[in-house]
């Protein structure tokens, strides 16, 4: 049987109910699991980013649903540092508190061109928080199973481009449903726990009870995104569908490329190329379907854009970290390359809905903001910690690097042998946030014609 997002809603209300009814004491590893199941679906829910825009009162509501979460217990993610306004939350004061914790030596970071890191450690987390087994029996371990499973539902159909995308009222539903569970849930526990482990579920209850009254009533949820497991991948019918997945597959593989503890180079500068041949194809679609008149900002910022990612692509040329790029992410690069070039390739041919393929590429734009700040951090810490690497006749000359010019060697890169680095990679981090915010949401419907718009154009 198919089990949807409603199915899962509904089945929370009925644990929540076999909860209310027991007496069975609660121990802390039970609770720490539902208050991290909670804030992981919350994290899940605020990271879509779907849909939503800067005025939208289910975006700012949920936003602030997230903020607000009192001191989560552990990070969602396994990334290995964290800026100060992240780190806060995590140690329970203000970002203020944090930089200024940061000036006196009280808590160490990393100074990074984008800013102090605070490595993991140095949150006091207490441990890791271990997902409820599924063959305990307690009420609260089945609420934070069915929590779980939900997140984990929402997470698998984000990951597929052939599922409907989670829109922010449907996700406003489904966080005001799981926040009065965990209000009621958390109340409940105040009476069965262990008086020492009382304070976060009352710091819990206080926090979802009052923002279940703030939440505003969403829509109700339907639509395939609702489905438990990903639809089968479909025939492509169209050049956009086959645009999509090239986006969706090179993006997921880039993610974990980027996820690497030493990623590649190749990566790295393939993420500027790609953006300036998606620019391309953005500005021959523009230029094909809209009068000149009303994209010539757009395209000269596109134009502008395209050159500041060539220039980070070309400063990453002489480096390497000595790690080739997997396999998957050569053949999800290569897919995506070809399908640019059937937009933006001299022997490219009309598209019959010019609409949906500037859709695709505006969703393209956006990947790539995304990823560009990850990037851009790359070349800081690559630097700082030694693992960049670039041919000793590339290398600033000294005499300890003679003997490794004339032997033909790598030496271990610094910032003199790669000044333009830092300010290139930000550039472009820069440039790629800009079009996405500047690109205009729809274009005029009307057939591409034959013009030839290659990336030169650019």
């Amino acid at each position: 049987m198919t089990t949807t997002a409603t199915d899962l809603l509904e089945r929370a209300r009925l644990t929540l109910a076999d909860l209310e009814r027991s007496r069975q004491p609660v121990s802390r590893q039970r609770w720490e699991s539902f208050d991290q199941s909670i804030y992981r679906l919350l994290h899940e829910l605020v990271s879509a980013r779907v849909g939503w825009s800067p005025a939208d009162a289910h975006t700012v509501a949920l936003h602030r649903a997230f903020r607000d979460y009192p001191q989560p217990l552990q990070p969602v993610g396994d990334q290995p540092d964290y800026t100060p306004r992240e780190a806060a939350r995590f140690l329970g004061i203000s970002e203020a508190a944090a930089r200024k914790c940061i000036r006196a030596g009280a808590l160490l970071a990393a100074p990074t061109d984008t800013g102090y890191r605070i490595p993991r450690g140095e949150l006091g987390l207490n441990g890791p928080v271990h997902p409820s087994p599924s063959d305990d029996d307690h009420p609260l371990a089945r609420l934070a199973c069915t929590v779980g499973a939900l997140t984990d539902l929402l997470v698998l159909n984000r990951m597929v481009p052939a599922v409907p995308e989670l829109q922010a009222a449907s996700a406003a539903t489904i966080a005001k449903e799981c926040l009065d569970v965990a209000s009621a849930a958390a109340t409940h526990v105040l009476g069965t726990c262990d008086p020492a482990i009382a304070d976060r579920p009352l710091a819990i209850a206080r926090y979802a009870s009052s923002l279940v009254q703030r939440l505003p009533n969403g829509a109700p949820l339907s639509g395939l995104q609702n489905v438990a497991a990903p639809s089968p991948a479909r025939e492509i019918l169209t050049d956009a569908q086959g645009l999509d997945l090239a986006i969706h597959q090179w993006a997921k593989a880039t993610r974990a490329e980027l996820r690497a503890r030493v990623p590649s180079v190749e990566v790295l500068r393939d993420i500027n190329r790609q953006g300036v041949h998606l620019y391309a194809a953005l500005n021959a679609v523009l230029r094909a379907t809209t009068p000149t008149s009303a994209t010539s900002d757009v395209r000269e910022r596109l134009r502008r854009s395209a050159v500041a990612l060539q220039g980070a692509a070309e400063a990453w040329s002489q480096t390497t970290t000595g790690a080739p790029p997997s396999h998957d992410y050569v053949d999800a690069s290569r897919h995506l390359y070809s399908s640019l070039a059937s937009i933006t390739g001299p022997a490219r041919q009309a598209s019959p809905d010019a609409e949906a393929t500037y859709q695709s590429l505006m969703r393209g734009a956006s990947v790539l903001a995304s990823m560009t700040p990850t990037a851009t951090t790359w070349a800081s810490r690559l630097l700082d910690s030694n693992a960049l690497f670039v041919h000793a006749r590339h290398a600033t000359a000294d005499a300890r690097r003679l003997t490794a010019t004339l032997a033909g060697r790598m030496v271990t890169a610094t910032i003199c042998d790669v000044p333009d680095l830092p300010s290139a990679v930000w550039e472009a981090q820069a440039a790629a946030t800009q079009v996405a915010r500047a690109l205009p949401p729809t274009v005029r419907q009307k057939p591409l014609t034959a013009d030839v718009v290659c990336t030169a154009d650019l």
